[in-house]
């Protein structure tokens, strides 16, 4: 299912929207030559009040605390701004001009395999806004990844292919707890989308290998969102689209904040006025939603609830190798929640402490002319950690987590009328510890271990890992990391054979980083060792001596990234270049070979160009990809075969104008304007036709795909 995510409309309307209240703060953020700072950070030192510049560098929030206290406000490229203010009354017109910084690396920080995104966070890669707003994504979090080093472009497919690893290796988390099925349901040969919009995060920390030892079951990469805090303000919004329609509203009471969205999506009008390469019988048809809960403790502790449901039907006849005779009726229908609760608070000067719990349900039916595949799958996820800081000498992290997976199949045949079913529960403890030293603010060592057990296979594992970064000068670092990862295999291969150890994974990656006056240069190389990958005869064969841990591979590569948001006044673009060589031996493959997932290189230019005078955003990605080596299974030693290049081009504008006292909003995205003939693999038929096997190519759904929509802010 393709679908657009409102989220493209509301991020570039959430800055400051304000009510008055009894303490009301109110100004406007500009720089030493009076242009406005949009999306600059205001708040109240110490305390979670504060808000976000609008597109005219103006603030305005309501603050729970009174007296004197300290306004801080914070921008990338910035020097950091600190004014002592008196709230026993209101202060409208607040004037604040930040000062430029030179914005070299004065915190030595780990960077090798790190991503972060955010605005409290150095060094910043993508922006909170770069993820709703980059052409080629149509606002979803996993497409905006796409665009940095070490991704691929599996349009077929969706999720995230980072350094030769599958898109099941890439693990998501929320608010630090894992989320088990973080993708819509899709369709054969059809790509998936995140189910999260990125409105719902203030920062994303998304690592291509080496991550902290906080984090396991995780093969290649891991990806956590961070969710927004308390609102700023009591406001609804409506959004109407070509592709469904969206509204939201949000309330704020002193030490509380609520949010509550709900979403219909509907491709039929889309598909009615845009050709589309599959047959469809009832397009796809989602109706969901969100809420976010805030509740502040004390003068530190918050605790956090955020949940998420969506409900998702539709059908096609699916024709695997273009002939007339083997065309199937596929159905797909999908149920899925997801809710978590995360607590934060200080226990002493020293001491922070986090804890949380998430439920994940998620019910796929999946129909094949007349028969069903039911897969049913609950999930689990508990952490707790400790934190030990002495800022600037030394952070120490001790924690505890339990997982549960509850993964159940059953299948109706229609020829012999019976159910067969099957499933399992997976259990996984772990404990880690991580600290970190800093030596003379010039180099910071971390040093993780984990200690897992999984029930299912009876394993006890030790997962080391080790970081180091050194600040080699006013602009730049290097950092070095290297550890041990381990992923149990796949719910359906699992089901089959529950015997089967986990994967494993060996990361070292060398980073340089270079970032001055909001320019950044990373380069990075990087090399990964696979063993007891999962092999088997057939994914679906119910024998379990069909099945083992014998598949091994290898990854190494560069990965090149460029930032720009200097040079040009109103223009912010970033390039991104991924050499990989890698070969794999698992699954159903007969020998080591490059999977059919791999581009040998990739190229991504993202550029954003911001029209003040009519307060409009314009954006174009270009995305190029090598060609792919695709392989047929019936003819083994058959492997060199490759698809065309892959190419896209993709155009994204959206206005923001003042109507009736609010704003509103107009949006356009078209991705492939250039009408590349993209081709993603090839199908095969299951047998000969007298001159050999039939063969099919996979191609998207149509040539463009066109997104129009308003939107409208309600105080």
């Amino acid at each position: 299912m393709k679908t657009a995510s409102c989220s493209i409309l509301i991020i570039l309307l959430s800055f400051g929207f304000s009510l008055y209240s009894q303490v009301k703060v109110s100004g406007r953020i500009t720089d030493n030559k009076g242009l406005s700072l949009p999306g600059a950070n205001v708040s109240i030192k110490g305390t979670y009040d504060g808000a976000s510049a609008d597109t005219a560098g103006r603030f305005s929030f309501l603050a729970s605390d009174t007296g004197k206290q300290i306004l801080q406000v914070s921008y990338i490229g910035y020097r950091t701004y600190e004014q002592q203010i008196d709230l026993s009354r209101s202060l409208d017109s607040v004037l604040i001009q930040m000062d430029e910084q030179a914005g070299e690396i004065r915190s030595v920080m780990i960077t090798a395999g790190a991503f972060e995104t955010g605005e409290t966070k150095k060094p910043i890669v993508l922006k909170p806004m770069d993820i709703a707003t980059t052409p080629s994504a149509v606002g979803d979090i996993y497409g905006a990844l796409t665009t940095l080093p070490g991704t691929q472009v599996v349009g077929n497919e969706g999720g995230l292919y980072v350094r030769g690893g599958e898109g099941y290796e890439t693990k998501t988390f929320i608010d630090g707890l894992m989320v088990a099925n973080p993708y819509m349901s899709k369709m054969p040969d059809l790509p998936t989308r995140s189910r999260f919009s990125p409105i719902l995060f203030t920062g994303t920390a998304f690592s291509t290998g080496g991550y902290s030892a906080e984090y396991g079951q995780a093969l290649s990469s891991a990806i956590n969102l961070n969710t927004t805090g308390m609102a700023d303000q009591n406001q609804g919004a409506f959004s109407l689209m070509t592709v469904g329609m969206n509204g939201s509203y949000t309330h704020k009471w002193e030490r509380t904040s609520f949010s509550g969205t709900l979403q219909y999506l509907n491709m039929q009008p889309y598909y009615s006025l845009s050709k589309q390469r599959m047959d469809w019988k009832k397009a796809p048809e989602q109706t969901g939603g969100t809420m976010l809960f805030r509740q502040k403790f004390g003068k530190y502790g918050m605790l956090k609830v955020f949940g998420s449901t969506d409900n998702s039907n539709s059908s096609l006849y699916y024709n695997m190798t273009g002939s007339d005779d083997d065309v199937t009726l596929i159905k797909l229908e999908n149920h899925n929640v997801y809710i978590n609760a995360v607590y934060n608070d200080l226990l002493s000067e020293k001491w922070r402490i986090k804890t949380g719990i998430a439920y994940g349900y998620d019910q796929n039916k999946t129909g094949f002319s007349l028969n069903l595949l039911n897969d049913q799958t609950r999930s689990f996820h508990h952490r707790t950690t400790l934190t030990y800081e002495v800022p600037k000498k030394f952070n120490l992290k001790l924690g505890e987590e339990v997982g549960g997976n509850y993964f159940n199949r059953s299948y109706f045949a229609s020829d012999s009328g019976r159910t067969y079913g099957s499933g399992i529960r997976l259990m996984d403890y772990a404990l880690y510890a991580e600290p970190e030293i800093r030596v003379k603010e010039k180099i910071v060592l971390r040093t993780g271990l984990r200690a897992e057990y999984l029930s299912l296979s009876n394993e006890w594992q030790l997962v080391p890992r080790i970081s180091v970064a050194w600040h080699t000068g006013d602009y730049s670092q290097v950092s070095l990391a290297c550890g041990m990862f381990r992923q149990h295999t796949e719910n359906q291969v699992l089901v089959m054979s529950p015997s089967l150890k986990s994967e494993k994974a060996a990361h070292l990656i060398l980073n340089y980083m270079y970032e001055v006056n909001d320019r950044i240069f990373r380069a990075e190389i990087y090399q990964k060792w696979y063993n007891n990958l999962v092999r088997y005869e057939s994914e679906t064969n119910p024998d379990p001596g069909t099945y083992n841990n014998d598949g091994f591979g290898y990854a190494r590569g560069i990965d090149l990234f460029w930032r720009d948001s200097k040079t040009i006044r109103n223009l912010d673009y970033w390039v991104s270049w991924s050499w990989i060589d890698t070969k794999r031996n698992y699954k159903t493959y007969t020998q080591s070979r490059m999977p059919s997932f791999v581009s040998p290189q990739t190229l991504s230019i993202v550029g954003k160009y911001f029209i003040r005078k009519y307060n409009t955003y314009t954006g174009l990605t270009f995305m190029h990809a090598n060609p792919k080596t695709y392989y047929n299974p019936y003819i083994p030693n058959s492997a060199a075969d490759r698809t065309k290049s892959y190419n896209d081009l993709s155009l994204n504008i959206t206005c923001i104008r003042p109507l009736l006292g609010t704003y509103c909003a107009f949006l356009i995205n078209i991705n492939n304007i250039a009408g590349f003939n993209n081709v993603y693999g090839f199908n095969y038929s299951a047998a000969e036709n007298g001159v050999g096997y039939e063969k099919s190519p996979i191609k998207p759904q149509s040539k463009r795909f066109f997104v129009a929509g308003f939107y409208l802010i309600i105080k």
